[in-house]
Formats: C-alpha cells, structure tokens, sequence
C-alpha cells in the first residue's frame, strides 16, 4: 500500500489524469493481491461501477444545462436578478450572485457555471465600473454555488458511493447552499460599504418587472419540476434529469424559439466528453474500492481515525481539514469517489449521519474548485478575464475565509443540514 501510494502521488505529479493513475495503481494492487486471476475482475469491476441507475441522470443534468446556455435562457435570469436586487449599493456584485444561485437549478457543476455565465458577468461588472480582480474572484466564489444547491453532481456521486438516498441529499443541500448564497452576499455589502460601489440608479415600472419575472419564470421553473418530482417520489433522480432535458427542449426550440436544431449535436459533444471524464474516474475508482474493501482498508482507517479523534465532532473537524488539502490538488469529483468509500465508514461508525458527513464532505471539497494550485474554477476564469492565477487568488482572500466560516457552521449546526430531509420524512 506504501509503494501504491507513492505511485499515485508520482503519476498526478507528472500530469497522468486521474482516471488513468486510480486505474493503474489498483490494477498493481489487485496484481499484488491476486496475480492475473484478480486482474481478470478488472473489466468486470469497471463495469460495475457504472451499472448504476443513480448515476445516469449525469449526463442528462450536462446536457440540460448545455441546452439551457445554447437558448440563451440565461439572459433572463440575468435580467430578473437585476431587477431584483440592482438598485443596492454593489448591485451587480449581487446580481452575480443571485444569477448562480438561479443557474445552480439547472445546471449542478460549478464549472458549467463559469463556462455560462463567466464572461458575462465579468464584462458586466467591468462596465459598471468594478475591479476586474474583484468580479473575476466574485464569480469564482459564486460559481461554487452551482455545485452545492440541488441538482448537484457532486452530491449525486456521493449518494451513489454512500448508497443514500438522492432526494435526502438533495434536501439536506438547500439551506446550506442558500447560506453560502447569503454569507456571500454579506460580504459584498460589506465592501460595497467600503468601496463605494456603483449601484443601478434608474428604478423599473412595476409593469415591465412583471414581464421580466413572467420571462424568468419558464427557467426558473425548471429546478422546481426537478426538486419537486423527486421529493414528492413522481419521479426519480434520473427521470428527473431526462424531463429537465425534454422541458428544456420545448422551451427552447418551441417556446422561446432561441434554440436551433442545428445547436443541438453540439450541445450533445459536450455534455458527452464531460460525462466522459466522470464515467471513467467512477468506473476505475471502482475496481480501487472493491480492492480496498477486501482488504479492511475502511475499517482500519475507521479504528485509527477514532483513536485520533474521540468525539465525532473533532473527527469531522480532522477530516475537514484533511480533505481541505486534498481537494486542493486533486478533482473534486475524483477525490470524492476515491476518498468516499474510505472516510463515509469511519465518519458513520463514530456516530456522524451519513447524510450531514455527505453534505460535509462533498462541500469541503467543492471549495477545492476555486484554490490554487490546480483549482478548476480558477483556470476557467483566468481564461476568461486573462488575469493570471495568483492575481485571482489573491483578490479571492475574503471568500477563501467566508468558505472556512462557512464550513465551521455547517460542523457545528448538524441540523442545518438534517431539518429538511428528516421534516420530510426521508431521515428519522
């Protein structure tokens, strides 16, 4: 296990993608274990791995998102934050924001929400005249919203590895996201204060913020069919994901009639190469779990992690602070896959729920999206702004410790977490 460890470690650092270093350092291990006749359960492992009906409501939420940015929907969610919230001092600090915390309904992956909104959103702020370091480190904040309010990717895979149920997760991912949404909110009141920053002076006529709400309301009513369908059982997750598909479809193509046809296969190339890259780090990590379960790897981890830690909360707090440094180096989706099956155990037997330490820990590894060196988000929006990374990192100091509070709260508060899943009936 030494030699495998330093093995993984060796091939990230040379710039092995992750799907191919978990694949080849549990092929050595299971060599080890069991000679050729383990490597014959490889395929079958892999296999396995992704024969999960959870798991195929990924690739849908991608392509609804796709679809959702190719009809250009997104213009009127930007327009009703706008209309909500621009005439506070700071107004398109907020509207940036609120405009991630609406697209989070659609598209679960923060990344999906730079790549949307990215650009948008900083020439937006840019001509109102903001800092260009500060609205390149407000949407990166902002963008980790996407990952966090339901449907989540990122919370998808963990109720796959943990085995817990999607719409428990999903519930127990609302106040918390709509926490982050107001913490960073706080923060740009904060310096707006400071700062003096500009604000929308010209007020809207009721009559035309009706007709901005009445055009916000076919996209935003989307995230509403999804979370609804699944809590109330009409549907599952996955079904969920494919009548996000079909609503986005008639929106676009019939509705709205912004989406061409013609947009449409490549709308389908990369919501593919994205699911791509997920399905062949789910279906390696596999056959490493299946390895490490043989071999009581959670359960000795479990043993010394408690003697570590004697109480559940200095245990979260110790794990916290582990995957904090993982998740700055490694891909979120990833790291969880590959860390889930190891730490969910230990977390569990030492008395944490299942379903806070998932919001915990998937959230914990989210904010590793927009920290240096090998942050996503950060790379996404240094090539939209063409700052460099330390610039953005650096103008990223006061959400970096919003995060941190953030987390803490989340540790302390286990309840923030549970009251809805277990007010609607899904946890006791």
């Amino acid at each position: 296990m030494v030699f495998a460890g330093i093995a993984f470690t060796a091939l990230l650092f040379i710039g092995m993608p992750i799907a191919f270093v978990v694949g080849i350092v549990s092929m050595g291990l299971m060599f080890e274990a069991g000679g050729g006749q383990f490597l014959l359960l490889v395929p079958q492992r892999m296999f396995a791995g992704l024969n999960v009906f959870t798991i195929m409501a990924i690739p849908f939420f991608f392509l609804a998102a796709e679809l959702m940015s190719a009809s250009r929907v997104i213009e009127d969610i930007m327009d009703f934050a706008d209309a909500l919230v621009g005439r506070l001092r700071g107004g398109m600090a907020h509207v940036n924001v609120l405009n991630s915390a609406f697209f989070a309904g659609v598209s679960g992956s923060a990344i999906a929400d730079i790549a949307s909104l990215g650009a948008i959103e900083i020439r937006a702020m840019e001509a109102h005249g903001y800092d260009k370091r500060f609205a390149t480190a407000l949407t990166v904040a902002s963008s980790l919203v996407g990952a966090i309010i339901p449907p989540s990717i990122i919370l998808m895979l963990y109720a796959s590895i943990a085995q817990v149920s999607v719409a428990s997760i999903f519930l127990a991912a609302m106040v918390p996201g709509f926490l982050m949404v107001g913490l960073l909110m706080l923060v740009v009141v904060a310096l707006a204060r400071k700062y003096d920053f500009p604000r929308r002076e010209e007020r809207i006529p009721p009559r035309e913020f009706l007709a901005i709400a009445m055009r916000a309301s076919l996209a935003l009513a989307m995230p509403v069919i999804i979370m609804g369908g699944i809590v109330s059982g009409i549907f599952t997750a996955t079904e969920a994901a494919a009548v996000a598909v079909a609503y986005v479809l008639v929106l676009g193509l019939f509705i709205k009639r912004t989406l061409r046809f013609s947009d449409i296969p490549g709308c389908l190339l990369r919501a593919g190469v994205m699911t791509s890259v997920i399905f062949m780090v789910l279906a390696t990590a596999n056959v490493f779990g299946w390895f490490i379960g043989l071999e009581r790897v959670p359960e000795t981890i479990a043993a010394w992690l408690t003697g570590i830690a004697s109480d559940p909360l200095s245990l979260l707090f110790l794990i916290t602070a582990a995957l904090i440094v993982i998740g700055m180096f490694m891909d979120v989706g990833a790291a969880l896959i590959v860390m889930a099956p190891i730490l969910a155990p230990a977390a569990i037997s030492a008395g944490i729920h299942p379903i806070h330490f998932g919001i915990v820990m998937s959230l914990t590894l989210v904010m590793g999206l927009s920290t240096p060196p090998v942050g996503p988000c950060l790379f996404a929006a240094a090539s939209v702004s063409k700052l460099k990374i330390e610039t953005i990192s650096l103008a990223m100091l006061p959400f970096y410790a919003v995060q941190l509070v953030f987390l803490v709260i989340l540790i302390l508060v286990p309840e923030l977490s549970l009251a809805l899943p277990r007010w609607a009936g899904f946890i006791n």
